[in-house]
């Protein structure tokens, strides 16, 4: 009886579950990654708390992979002591204008596969930096530095969407979902 009121009010434990393990490791591929220097370029970074975003919009949905995403900028904003900084305005701007783009495109455009979504993301992502940087700098010029940060965007798009693709094919969220009725 119990069990037949948590699955019609939409509360399951174990998603809830799921949703925490992914937030948390979302997280901390975020804070690790921000240690790994940049690589000539400054703000040229691999993306890999997307693969965890991909996975989630794929396999959960369109919410849990919004609140999976705001979740970690805000835990990593905090655990960085960047809140609120021009840093974290512009880490919000380009992952949730990144995120909306992937949303559009998995909805609207089926003919991306997963890689292609990420590369798009990756590309917004960049953008949407850009165009806070733009705003904050009170400069264009900064626009100059789209191709080669979109350049990089592209390729760690690439990456990003293959991990997430693999990830998904071992069906391990699916089995979950099969398993715990989500």
């Amino acid at each position: 009886m119990e069990e037949a009121k948590k699955k019609s009010s939409g509360f399951n434990i174990h998603k809830i579950a799921l949703l925490g393990v992914l937030t948390a490791g979302a997280v901390v591929i975020a804070i690790l990654e921000s240690f790994i220097p940049s690589i000539g370029i400054p703000g040229i970074k691999l993306g890999l708390a997307n693969i965890v975003i991909l996975v989630a919009l794929y396999e959960l949905g369109i919410l849990e992979a919004v609140a999976i995403n705001l979740i970690r900028v805000l835990i990593v904003g905090l655990v960085r002591g960047t809140f609120l900084s021009f840093g974290f305005l512009m880490s919000l701007s380009g992952a949730m204008f990144s995120l909306l783009v992937m949303i559009i495109f998995y909805l609207m455009v089926r003919k991306f596969s997963i890689v292609g979504v990420s590369v798009i993301g990756a590309l917004f992502h960049v953008i949407g930096q850009i165009l806070v940087a733009m705003m904050f700098l009170e400069t264009a010029y900064i626009a100059l530095y789209l191709p080669v940060i979109g350049l990089s965007a592209i390729i760690t798009g690439v990456f990003v969407g293959i991990v997430a693709t693999a990830i998904i094919k071992t069906g391990v969220i699916k089995r979950q979902k099969e398993k715990h009725g989500y």
